[in-house]
Formats: C-alpha cells, sequence, structure tokens
C-alpha cells in the first residue's frame, strides 16, 4: 500500500479546512470602533414621526465618529446616499448589527465645525425615504499637532532688481 493517496488526502482536507469561514453563532459585539475618536459623542437621530431627522456629533480629531440610525421598525436601512458632503471630513456608511451607521471623519488636523446630509432609503417597499442632517463639531485631540501657521507673504514694495551677469573676456 503506498502512503501517496492518504497523503494527498490529508493535505487536500487541511487545505479545504483553511479556507472554510467559520460560523459565529450568537449576538456580535455591540460596535466596531477601530480607529474611533478619543472623545465621540453623537446624539441618535429620531424618526418616528417625521421623515427628516438631526443630529449631532462632538468629537476629537484623532479618528471617525459615527451616528446609528434605523427606521421606524428598528430594522437599517436598504441604502444611504450622501446628499451634501462635508467641507473639512469624509463620510463613510456602513451596516453594524442591524442598524446604518454613518461616519465622520474629519480632515488631517481640522478643528471647527462642519456639516453634511444623508437621504437614507428604507427596506419597505414604498416607504418614504428619510433624510439625516448632521452638525460636526471638532476639537483638537490629544497628540493632534496644531495647524500650521500660513507663512508671510513677502511684499514686493520696491523695484524689481535685475541681476546680470558680466562675461569676462579672456
Amino acid at each position: 500500500m503506498t502512503l501517496r493517496p492518504m497523503y494527498f488526502a490529508a493535505l487536500t482536507a487541511l487545505l479545504l479546512e483553511g479556507c472554510t469561514t467559520p460560523v459565529v453563532t450568537g449576538t456580535a459585539p455591540d460596535e466596531i470602533l477601530d480607529g474611533q475618536a478619543k472623545t465621540c459623542t453623537a446624539s441618535k437621530p429620531d424618526f418616528t414621526s417625521a421623515t427628516t431627522a438631526e443630529a449631532t456629533i462632538e468629537m476629537t480629531n484623532d479618528g471617525w465618529c459615527g451616528v446609528n440610525a434605523t427606521e421606524k421598525a428598528g430594522t437599517q436601512f436598504l441604502l444611504a446616499l450622501i446628499e451634501t458632503r462635508p467641507q473639512h471630513g469624509s463620510v463613510y456608511v456602513r451596516s453594524i448589527n442591524g442598524r446604518s451607521r454613518v461616519e465622520y471623519t474629519p480632515a488631517a488636523r481640522f478643528v471647527g465645525m462642519d456639516a453634511f446630509s444623508v437621504k437614507l432609503r428604507p427596506r419597505a417597499a414604498g416607504a418614504t425615504e428619510a433624510m439625516m442632517k448632521v452638525a460636526v463639531t471638532v476639537t483638537r485631540g490629544e497628540g493632534v499637532p496644531a495647524e500650521a501657521a500660513p507663512a508671510e507673504k513677502r511684499s514686493n514694495t520696491g523695484p524689481a532688481r535685475r541681476t546680470t551677469r558680466r562675461r569676462s573676456r579672456s
């Protein structure tokens, strides 16, 4: 009896085992927080009585901060479209644990106010789209250097100088 067929069968089983994705049962962690700002406070928009809701984010500029939004039934929205982009950062929308999370990341070293709006499409056919307007306040995070002061421009108050070179005669 040769060991070659048994060797290949064992090797195939090991390779296939590495390709399978384990099934996770139970509840997943409440949030995935990789890269979240050290200070991140966000209000929850209320879509129970209106199709437009407002939310606020107060954060430091050392990561992202997100607003969780759910439909009236408590489920995540089907789709999110960025209606108005922020001027000083970026927006990313993801689905996490049955909720839609709208994440804002400020531009490097940005400190100040920003705003954006997102149109949210519900799962139910024929249901009205919702609009979420978000106002953001960003403060400087610990370890983030302050914005460098702009360099002063030179003034050209005097006459222009001309430089000439003389050729030497040999």
